[in-house]
């Protein structure tokens, strides 16, 4: 970065570390303790692939590679599509530490495959331990979402049709804070719609 780019106020993009994801599991304990909330046993990494850009071959790829990775716990990877054309690679594994590094797995070989500049995020279903008493009704998914660009996290807390819950996101960021780098500038913190990550 040059002079020049510092004072028009110009800044170079956050690298993507990867790694920032193994703190997850620290971030799962705080949410446990302090907020009732456990691993849904789901994780989805999302990217917008270039027209023209196959996926087939990766898919298969990250497929055979994390069924055949010596885990003792199984795996479920499928691929879909949402509403806006972004693609989604959604992880299913019960043992949470392994569901982190098999996600982390995906998008390391997106980017070896090319994908890395259409690299979106990276979202982490959370819901209550316990379930809703009679007459209550059942508190909505908590997502934690990585932005690969910016590498940082960020609560995302949906309470309705196309309503979120900012009390306890910004409740959760104060949560967080040492456990994950949570993304300091709140216009980032983008609304998820329909994830297809329960």
């Amino acid at each position: 970065m040059g002079l020049l780019d510092v004072i028009l106020g110009r800044t170079k993009p956050v690298e993507a570390n990867l790694d920032r994801l193994f703190a997850l599991p620290g971030a799962r304990i705080t949410l446990e303790a302090s907020e009732g909330l456990v691993p849904t046993g789901q994780a989805g990494v999302c990217f917008k692939p270039s027209a023209g850009q196959g996926f087939a071959e990766t898919e298969q790829e990250i497929a055979e590679m994390l069924s055949g990775d010596g885990s003792s716990t199984p795996v479920k990877l499928s691929e879909e599509a949402d509403q806006y054309g972004y693609r989604w690679v959604i992880v299913e594994d019960a043992d949470f530490d392994s569901l982190v590094t098999r996600t982390h797995f995906v998008n390391s070989t997106l980017r070896e495959h090319g994908y890395g500049p259409q690299l979106l995020c990276s979202v982490f279903g959370f819901s209550p331990a316990s379930a809703p008493g009679p007459g209550q009704r059942a508190p909505a998914t908590t997502y934690l979402v990585y932005l690969y660009k910016r590498g940082t996290f960020y609560p995302f807390v949906p309470s309705g049709p196309e309503r979120r819950d900012n009390e306890a996101e910004l409740r959760l960021k104060a949560e967080l804070g040492s456990d994950l780098g949570v993304e300091p500038d709140l216009e980032r913190w983008f609304p998820l719609w329909g994830l297809p990550v329960h």
